[in-house]
């Protein structure tokens, strides 16, 4: 470890110091918040189906327009676009006291995710500008492992205190506290691109023609995008029944989905170590091709599920996965871009997911009334594993070009 430590530029170091703050506050506000927030909306404030679907996809809605916010940034400095966007989308929570509803409540964890999403764009250029090509990989794990063991911790805690006697306005006023701070650590960062503008902007038309261009001109990010694009779409359809099946079902406690919140974080740490090694020697589309097949054994236990044991091994997949998705995609996505185009190429696949993110719940609900829990499953389980077999035609395809460009 320490001559790992050694082996880091001074810049990339000091980057990675508040990187680490950054990632830890960012677990404390995750585990004390988005933890909870399906089960709250269900058990706490009877949210129906539809409110729900809507909770579900939140996380993408803002993504859906990735790519103006990616145009908004051409050719201006990127850190601030990641700070701004995370004290209001996260320091937003210390208003929640004020949330009583079950509208207001979906409203405003709806509208969190989507001023954060701003940031996307920018945080992938920002990672590409403070960490050197060689160590970003392993530089980025040791961050997220950081993540998860704050998640870990402030979930178990959480999930014990409200089911004690705390109620759950002041845990998401706590973590909004947290949400808040990890701002201001990231402002800190020492990127280059953040001391002045980086160039002319161009039009939005401009900007769109060559994003689209980039699909055009590049078969093996054309082929991961789709790979992305329909193994996620199974897969939050999957996610957005799994807070249903477990409170109708399994009638879970706040110690429970507590308890599930641990074991995938958990599997997350253990899962940051090897997925660093695994890129390292295999490279990123190897890792991601790993990680959404694993993935697909989540459904598969909901599947067969007849108590919360299951659940639990469901968990464990997802936290493995998850971590090689989390690092596995934004690797991938700086594999195939071009010099300078970083925060266009991560816009097209932020934008993806939006489109999926928010059209996937809506598809699940009808779904489960249509065939039941189970049917549901299983055919959001085949959703997802056409999505690995196009990771594979995306593979090959870049092995291809690889070795025609060797020739």
């Amino acid at each position: 470890m320490r001559e790992w430590v050694g082996s880091i530029p001074p810049r990339a170091y000091q980057a990675w110091k508040w990187d680490f703050a950054s990632g830890t506050l960012f677990g404390l506000y995750s585990g004390c918040i988005w933890t909870f927030v399906p089960k709250i909306a269900r058990e706490n404030l009877h949210a129906t189906s539809m409110e729900m679907s809507w909770i579900m996809s939140a996380p993408a809605l803002g993504f859906v327009f990735a790519l103006l916010w990616a145009q908004q940034m051409d050719g201006k400095s990127k850190l601030p676009f990641c700070y701004v966007a995370w004290l209001i989308s996260r320091g937003m929570f210390l208003l929640i006291p004020f949330v009583d509803s079950h509208i207001s409540y979906t409203v405003f964890v709806c509208l969190s995710p989507f001023i954060g999403s701003i940031s996307a764009p920018a945080y992938t250029a920002v990672m590409k500008d403070v960490y050197p090509d060689a160590l970003r990989g392993r530089m980025m794990s040791y961050v997220r492992v950081a993540v998860s063991i704050s998640t870990l911790l402030s979930s178990f805690v959480a999930g014990r205190l409200m089911d004690a006697w705390l109620d759950w306005h002041v845990i998401f006023f706590i973590g909004g506290i947290f949400g808040s701070l990890t701002a201001y650590t990231f402002m800190h960062m020492p990127v280059v691109s953040s001391l002045g503008d980086e160039g002319g902007s161009s039009s939005p038309k401009e900007f769109l023609l060559d994003t689209v261009r980039i699909l055009r001109r590049n078969p093996g990010f054309r082929w991961f995008t789709a790979s992305v694009f329909i193994y996620g779409f199974g897969n939050l359809m999957a996610g957005t029944l799994y807070p249903l099946f477990q409170v109708d079902r399994l009638h879970v406690t706040n110690t429970q989905v507590a308890n599930l919140q641990n074991i995938t974080s958990f599997m997350t740490m253990i899962g940051y170590v090897f997925w660093g090694w695994y890129m390292d020697n295999k490279g990123p589309l190897a890792a991601v091709l790993l990680a959404i097949s694993i993935i697909c054994l989540q459904p598969l236990c909901y599947i067969f599920a007849q108590n919360i044991n299951w659940l639990y091994l469901g968990a464990m997949a997802a936290g493995m996965a998850m971590s090689g998705t989390d690092v596995g995609y934004l690797n991938t996505i700086l594999l195939f871009s071009e010099p300078g185009k970083e925060a266009q190429y991560q816009s097209i696949h932020s934008s993806a997911f939006g489109i999926r993110g928010s059209l996937a719940p809506h598809f699940a609900i009808p779904a489960l009334q249509f065939s039941g829990y189970r049917r549901a499953f299983t055919l959001f389980l085949g959703v997802m594993l056409g999505g690995v077999g196009l990771q594979i035609v995306s593979m090959r395809d870049y092995l291809k070009s690889k070795s025609t460009k060797s020739d």
